[in-house]
C-alpha cells in the first residue's frame, strides 16, 4: 500500500481543511454556521510496522476553527477533535463510538471521526467544567469568563477561570486542570508536599494547589500573574534570567521528593532505540545517522546511582516572569526520580526549536551548564549533560515525526544532525 503519510498529509493542510469541513461539517451543510478560519493543533500519527498491519494507522488532530453563526454573522470559535483512518475504517470507528454512547459525528467523505468540544470521548465530565459558572471546592463568587489554555484529547483540558471583582473578593484566576486519569489526584498531593517544604527566595514559586474534585477528576490551580519566559529575547532577556533560572533549578533538585517513580538511564536508552527505530523507519535516508547515535549514546552511557528530584518535563514555556523578578514554574505532571541532567538537557533542546541562530543557541547552552553547574558547587559532570542532551534531541525528532509538522523529514534529520555534533562541552 502507499505511504500512509502521504494519504494523511491533506488533512494537516489547514487552509485545505478550512474548504474540506466548510463542505461537510453537519452545521455547515444545514445553513446554521459559516466557517472562515481553521488552525491545526497536537497531530499525533499512529503508525505501524509491519505492512499487514499500515492499514490500521490513524491520524488524531484538533481543529481550531473560527467562524460565524448564521443569520446573525455573530462570530463563533469552535473546537472540533478528529481522528482520521484508512480504508474506511471510520465507518467501524464511529459505530463503535455510537455504541459506547459518545455524542460523536461521522465525516465519511473524509474516512473522520470528530467529536465536538467539550464532548471528549474520554472526559464526559468536560461539558460540565466548561458550563458551570460555580465552582463548589472555591467557594467563590460566580465564574465572569472561562478560556481554554490547552486542550489535548482523551488526555487532559486546563482552562482558565476568570473571577469578576466584588464588594467583598478581588478579582481573581483559576486554572482547572482536568484529566482522562486519576493524575490529577498524584499531582495535587505531590505538589502540596513539595510546598510544605521551606522556599528560599531563590527557588522557583510554584502554583498553590487548591482543591482536587474526585467526580470531575479536576486539579484547581491558584493563578499567577507575569510573562512568559518564552517571550524575551534569547539573546538579552533570556540570558539575563539565566543564573536565577539555574540557581532555582538546583534548589528544586535539593527539595526532599515525594513518593515517584523512578527514571533510570537505562530506560532512556530503552525508549531512545524505540524512537529511533520508528523514525529509521520512516525516514529511511537517516537510518545511518541513527545508527550512529543509538551506538554512541550506549557507549557512553554515563554511570549515575543518586537519583533525586527531577522536574521530567522542564522547559522554557513552563516557566513565568513574576512582576518582582522571580520565576514560577508550572506543570508537575511528570516528577520522577532521576538524573537532575535530564532537567537541564530537555531545557537545552527544547530551546533548539526556536528561530534563533544556532550559534546563538550553543552559547546560551553553555551559559545554562556553566551557572548550573556553578549553583551546584561544580559538582555537575559535562559529559553525562551532553548524553542527556543527545538523547533530548532525539526525542524532539521523534515528536516532530508523529506530530507531523511542517517540514517534518527536513526538520527530523537537522535534529539528528544537531545530536551528532562533537559538542565542546563534552570535550
Amino acid at each position: 500500500m502507499s505511504n500512509p503519510l502521504d494519504r494523511f498529509a491533506p488533512l494537516l493542510d489547514a487552509e485545505l481543511m478550512a474548504t474540506e469541513l466548510q463542505q461537510h461539517l453537519p452545521e455547515c451543510l444545514a445553513g446554521d454556521w459559516q466557517l472562515t478560519d481553521c488552525e491545526i493543533q497536537h497531530p499525533r500519527y499512529k503508525t505501524y510496522r509491519l505492512a499487514e498491519n499500515r492499514e490500521r494507522s490513524f491520524l488524531s488532530l484538533v481543529y481550531h476553527l473560527r467562524g460565524r453563526r448564521l443569520p446573525s454573522a455573530i462570530a463563533d470559535q469552535r473546537i472540533l477533535y478528529a481522528r482520521a483512518y484508512l480504508g474506511q475504517r471510520s465507518h467501524q470507528a464511529f459505530a463503535e463510538a455510537q455504541a459506547r454512547g459518545e455524542k460523536a459525528i461521522h465525516l465519511a467523505e473524509l474516512d473522520m471521526v470528530g467529536w465536538r468540544f467539550p464532548d471528549d470521548p474520554a472526559m464526559p465530565w468536560l461539558a460540565q467544567l466548561m458550563n458551570s459558572r460555580e465552582i463548589p471546592e472555591l467557594d467563590q463568587q460566580p465564574v465572569s469568563v472561562i478560556e481554554i489554555v490547552n486542550y489535548r484529547p482523551e488526555i487532559r483540558c486546563t482552562a482558565r477561570y476568570r473571577f469578576a471583582a466584588s464588594e467583598v473578593e478581588p478579582a481573581r484566576v483559576v486554572y482547572g486542570k482536568t484529566y482522562a486519569d486519576e493524575r490529577g489526584r498524584t499531582v495535587y498531593i505531590n505538589l502540596r508536599a513539595l510546598q510544605s517544604q521551606f522556599q528560599s527566595a531563590a527557588a522557583f514559586v510554584m502554583p498553590q494547589a487548591l482543591a482536587y474534585a474526585a467526580d470531575r477528576r479536576t486539579l484547581w490551580l491558584e493563578g499567577l500573574q507575569g510573562q512568559a519566559l518564552a517571550d524575551l529575547d534569547f539573546a538579552t532577556g533570556v540570558a539575563e534570567k539565566i543564573p536565577a533560572l539555574t540557581n532555582a533549578l538546583a534548589t528544586f533538585h535539593q527539595l526532599t521528593p515525594p513518593s515517584l517513580p523512578v527514571d533510570t538511564l537505562q530506560q532512556q536508552l530503552q525508549e531512545w532505540r524505540k524512537k529511533a527505530d520508528k523514525l529509521g523507519h520512516a525516514y529511511p535516508a537517516i537510518q545511518p545517522a541513527l545508527a550512529v547515535l543509538l551506538t554512541e549514546l550506549q557507549q557512553h552511557r554515563p554511570e549515575f546511582e543518586m537519583p533525586g528530584l527531577i522536574h521530567g518535563d522542564f522547559h522554557i514555556d513552563q516557566l513565568l516572569v513574576l512582576p518582582d523578578g522571580r520565576l514560577a514554574l508550572f506543570d508537575y505532571d511528570e516528577l520522577a526520580l532521576g538524573d537532575p541532567l535530564l532537567d537541564l538537557a530537555n531545557f537545552a533542546a527544547d530551546l533548539y526549536n526556536y528561530p534563533y541562530p544556532i550559534a546563538e543557541i550553543d552559547h546560551l547552552v553553555q551559559q545554562l551548564f556553566t551557572a548550573y553547574s556553578a549553583a551546584n558547587y561544580g559538582q555537575t559532570n559535562p559529559q553525562r549533560f551532553a548524553w542527556h542532551l543527545r538523547g533530548q534531541l532525539l526525542t524532539r525528532a521523534y515528536r516532530t515525526f508523529i506530530q507531523q509538522k511542517s517540514a517534518a523529514p527536513q526538520r527530523v534529520a537537522e535534529l539528528i544532525d544537531l545530536a551528532l555534533r562533537p559538542w565542546p562541552l563534552a570535550g
